[in-house]
């Protein structure tokens, strides 16, 4: 195995190892989202973390299975990897946050826990749309060569 496969590898594993686990805490969010249902409570924060969670990790799943197409260097792809992760666990602990104590994170305003969420959604949109620009550019520049 080449030097260049086992980058790969390493950062397949890496990325389906966070996929895996912000999927197990999307699924402890559905327990608890079917308990707020049953309670008759407000839902939709647990209902987001479930869903959002789920969409995150398969995210990572499928990122794990192609980050050896794009023809990146392999410092870019561990860049472009590691954004993703950040992105992932930032808006997913968002999330969580939202979920636990209410706190949209609608904007710099309010309590610390509103900011606080805000800020972790911020960090996520700042990693995801370079990291996604930057596949891309990869994948295209494979489909030429």
């Amino acid at each position: 195995m080449s030097g260049e496969e086992t980058i790969m590898d390493t950062l397949a594993t890496l990325l389906a190892l966070h996929g895996a686990a912000i999927l197990t805490i999307s699924l402890f969010a559905g327990l608890f989202l079917y308990r707020t249902i049953l309670g008759k409570g407000a839902e939709h924060d647990w209902h987001l973390l479930h869903a959002g969670g789920s969409g995150r990790g398969l995210m990572l799943f499928a990122l794990a299975a192609t980050i050896h197409l794009p023809a990146l260097p392999a410092w870019l792809t561990w860049i472009l990897a590691w954004l993703v992760i950040l992105f992932a666990w930032a808006s997913t602990l968002a999330m969580i946050i939202t979920a636990v104590t209410g706190e949209r994170g609608f904007g710099w305003s309010g309590t610390v826990t509103n900011r606080l969420t805000f800020g972790l959604y911020v960090i996520g949109t700042v990693a995801v749309f370079p990291a996604f620009l930057v596949l891309m550019i990869g994948l295209a520049i494979a489909l030429q060569t």
